[in-house]
């Protein structure tokens, strides 16, 4: 199950993480303690969204090494069961796509590899066609972006803060009760609670804290229902001065699937080895030569 808990987090907040630097720069630190107040949310975010093209067109040269761990819970948070999977991360048209390498720490065998190249072939189809209607100016319903997150939230304590012996700015969010939603997207933002901190400078999530206040249904809890409660932690790191990318992500999710079964997990992602590759017409992964 440790792909539904990351497609979530994928849902919940990679669309917030695929966000830019080379913005213009905030003023000074000297400027800033000249200030009142930290800038408002309202601000500074959608200034984080204008370079998503920009990051986008950097990440897609890299690929990355993901361990995820997860771990089967019982009703008292008790551990009942850990599994541990390998993955290669990397970007096509801005999505993240995922290809399992190890299972137990056991390495896959030629068949596996090729079983799981098969369903790698079906993820980058998809982020091509999603790809496509961004292009046509085609809104994604499920697609849950700083457009919706600013409409859906109310955001409050602006702040300097630091983090890992950075100074950045801290907001907290919680749902906006006057906003109407009108997507599935819409209607889960208007469930979030929590708190983002960003980097000033370059204008880039470092640290996003969210939490799910109420049951979160689709189609009407037919398909499923993410319990309240739910939570994340996602952290992004800088690599190579040119891009940031995420490093660390913490899901505990308690959900309800099919009105058949109940899933309650933590599933922690640690992400390492940022390195450059290109894809091949066959859309088959080739890191550079050393030089």
């Amino acid at each position: 199950m440790g792909r539904l808990a990351f497609g979530l987090l994928l849902f919940l907040f990679m669309p917030l993480s695929m966000l830019a630097q080379e913005a213009p720069a905030l003023p000074a630190p000297e400027a800033h303690a000249r200030r009142a107040s930290a800038p408002p949310a309202e601000e500074i975010i959608p200034r984080v969204r204008d370079n998503q093209k920009q990051l986008e067109e950097r990440r897609k040269n890299y690929i990355c090494n993901l361990e995820e761990e997860t771990q089967k819970l019982d009703g008292h948070d008790a551990v009942k069961k850990t599994e541990i999977k390998g993955y290669e991360m990397f970007f096509v048209d801005g999505q993240p796509i995922l290809r399992q390498v190890s299972n137990a720490s056991k390495p896959f065998d030629a068949n596996e590899q090729r079983k799981e190249q098969e369903k790698v072939d079906k993820q980058i189809k998809k982020a091509h066609e999603r790809a496509g209607k961004r292009e046509r100016n085609q809104d994604d319903p499920n697609a849950l972006g700083i457009k919706q997150f600013l409409a859906a939230s109310r955001f409050s304590n602006a702040r300097y803060d630091s983090f890992k012996s950075q100074r950045v700015l801290a907001y907290d969010f919680e749902p906006n009760r006057d906003f109407e939603p009108h997507t599935r997207a819409e209607s889960l933002a208007n469930k979030l609670s929590g708190t983002v901190w960003i980097d000033p400078d370059a204008l880039a999530i470092v640290r996003l804290e969210a939490r799910v206040t109420e049951n979160f249904n689709v189609a009407g809890g037919l398909l499923g229902s993410l319990k309240r409660g739910s939570a994340v932690v996602f952290e992004q790191e800088h690599v190579n001065g040119e891009v940031w990318l995420p490093s660390f992500a913490d899901f505990n999710v308690g959900a309800r699937l099919w009105l058949v079964s109940s899933l309650h997990e933590r599933v922690i992602d640690r992400f390492s080895n940022y390195r450059k590759f290109r894809v091949t017409s066959k859309i088959s992964v080739t890191e550079p030569e050393a030089k």
